[in-house]
């Protein structure tokens, strides 16, 4: 009986950490150093640096090397969907005058030929597919949430570690942990002017 207990509080405990990782939202951070352009997932924001995600690998930049920092929201997968469509068994189609009576075609109504079906069935997989262009398209051309000119100025950038960091990763992780770490980096940076 303990067992059974000790086996299901831990699958409650996974779960509810598996809840807890997925409300993390990824952002890219787009840093422009003026020599280059990294392009890469928000990691980590302290008082001093950037830490931005590239495949496996964590690279920080300091405040003084970054021109400007643009931050966009990770678009998840488009779905297709089908706007036009075309049936030809459609119940519309077909009427039953009683329960009983197999449904037949109505009056005036005939089976398509074959290249009839054929060609109906191009033409609409051929809008859907370019009304699905446009609008996945559209999706992605979204604009960036936040643009910080640093211009390699110190000041300014430490004006904005608090909108950047709420983008982060680790921010979104433990929001008390990382808040309480920044407050110890700026108050050991104070004490050090």
């Amino acid at each position: 009986m303990i067992k059974r207990f000790l086996i299901l509080a831990s699958f409650l405990i996974t779960v509810g950490v598996m809840g807890a990782q997925a409300q993390v939202k990824p952002y890219i951070a787009i840093i422009n150093t003026g020599e280059h352009v990294f392009k890469g997932v928000l990691y980590h924001v302290t008082p001093d640096s950037v830490g931005v995600k590239k495949d496996q690998d964590v690279v920080f930049f300091k405040a003084d090397q970054i021109k400007n920092i643009k931050v966009k929201e990770m678009k998840r997968g488009f779905r297709y969907k089908k706007y036009l469509t075309y049936d030809p068994n459609d119940e519309k189609t077909y009427e039953k005058v009683t329960h009983k009576m197999v449904p037949v075609r109505k009056w005036g109504e005939k089976d398509p030929t074959v290249e009839e079906e054929l060609g109906c069935r191009i033409i609409t997989s051929f809008y859907n597919t370019a009304i699905n262009g446009v609008f996945a398209s559209i999706g992605l051309m979204s604009g960036c949430l936040s643009s910080v000119n640093i211009n390699y100025n110190v000041n300014i950038y430490k004006a904005n570690v608090k909108a950047l960091a709420f983008h982060s990763i680790t921010y979104q992780n433990n929001p008390n942990d990382a808040l309480e770490l920044q407050t110890l980096q700026m108050a050991s940076t104070h004490k050090g002017n």
